[in-house]
């Protein structure tokens, strides 16, 4: 709705006169081809969110979701389709981002190029889009701090805590991953947080009092575990979680417990 909106309301200067005999015009014109990488965390958000404003600035779009989630990018591009969205305009490419993804960002039709993704897939997107100097757009991966301040409201700095780091099963490009906390307060904000982290319900994501559920995969659940193990390894103390969880019905569900 928003990026519909702005279809209406482009705003910027038009003209302008520098001289006594000339006039410089600002011209709107688009892009041309945006080829456009999503991510799998968000996947139907995040190619709406991508789509949106390269079609409200009348470019055409080739997307390629992310190889563990393209059904809800499919079907997006076929209720565009029925929406009556001319032939060529949206465009839905499947595969491996070594494979699709690479081709996009080094088409030399190409005019513009958006990852939202990992770092490193960022710089090889980098390197293959400077060869016809496209553009690139570029959301890469973080490491956010949650800070807590003596002064702070403990309880709701906790609560706030837990919510920002588990959200979406901790599976967010600002989850809260780390926590800066001032000195005075410390042991009180651990205490709680691990009390809160331990109430957490890991269970069935269609369930109602489920709190956590899966993580995209069992490829996920190793990369997340490994984390841990290089932690403890290197002399990190795990205060709670650290381990794969079972829930009953889903001993194969790729669950971790809340870990700090």
């Amino acid at each position: 709705r928003f990026f519909a909106t702005q279809v209406r309301h482009l705003e910027g200067k038009a003209a302008a006169e520098y001289s006594g005999s000339h006039t410089s015009m600002i011209r709107r014109e688009p892009i041309g081809v945006c080829a456009q990488i999503a991510p799998w965390n968000y996947p139907l958000w995040m190619a709406i969110w991508k789509i949106g404003p390269a079609l409200a600035a009348g470019n055409s779009v080739v997307l390629k979701p992310a190889t563990a989630t393209p059904l809800t990018t499919v079907r997006l591009a076929e209720l565009a389709r029925q929406a009556g969205l001319p032939e060529g305009v949206l465009n839905v490419v499947t595969g491996r981002g070594e494979v699709v993804g690479a081709a996009l960002a080094a088409h030399m039709d190409v005019d513009l190029i958006s990852l939202t993704g990992d770092s490193a897939t960022g710089q090889k997107i980098q390197a293959l889009a400077s060869a016809n100097l496209k553009r690139i757009h570029l959301e890469l991966g973080g490491k956010a701090p949650f800070i807590v301040y003596a002064d702070a409201d403990l309880e709701a700095a906790a609560r706030g805590a837990t919510a920002g780091a588990l959200i979406n099963g901790g599976q967010d490009c600002t989850a809260a991953t780390r926590a800066y906390v001032e000195r005075p307060v410390y042991e009180r904000f651990l205490a709680r947080l691990v009390e809160l982290f331990e109430g957490v319900r890991v269970g069935d994501p269609f369930a109602p009092d489920t709190d956590l559920g899966t993580l995209i995969s069992q490829a996920q659940v190793e990369r997340v575990d490994g984390f841990v193990q290089r932690a403890r390894a290197a002399g990190a103390t795990i205060l709670t979680g650290g381990h794969r969880p079972i829930v009953p019905g889903f001993e194969q569900g790729a669950f971790y417990a809340p870990t700090i």
